[in-house]
């Protein structure tokens, strides 16, 4: 059995709008996975770009891709760096209060 197969078209022509954002992008079927993947055949070496971590291909799969273009890869960056941040804050609030539960326990 063949692990993936191309997707050229679908009932919401997402293929289709994945290619306005790059002519050279193209959707995979992983058949092992059970995944979408996402592809573009400008690529030197492997064509893979990411995962679309969802079990059907929709609207999501533009907004990801749009979200991780190259072009936004700073704005991509900052987002998670804030985003580390802000748990890793939660993270140290969270323990000085079980530190403090604690110290008042005894």
């Amino acid at each position: 059995m063949k692990n993936s197969f191309e997707i050229y078209s679908d009932c919401l022509d997402i293929v289709k709008r994945l290619k306005e954002i790059d002519k050279d992008y193209f959707v995979v079927y992983n058949n092992k996975r059970k995944t979408f993947e996402l592809h573009n055949r400008a690529q030197e070496r492997d064509t893979f770009c990411l995962t679309i971590p969802y079990d059907t291909l929709d609207e999501r799969a533009i907004l990801l891709t749009k979200k991780t273009l190259s072009e936004k890869r700073d704005e991509l960056f900052k987002e998670m760096e804030e985003e580390n941040a802000k748990n890793l804050k939660a993270k140290c609030h969270q323990i000085l209060n079980e530190a403090e539960a604690r110290l008042y326990e005894s």
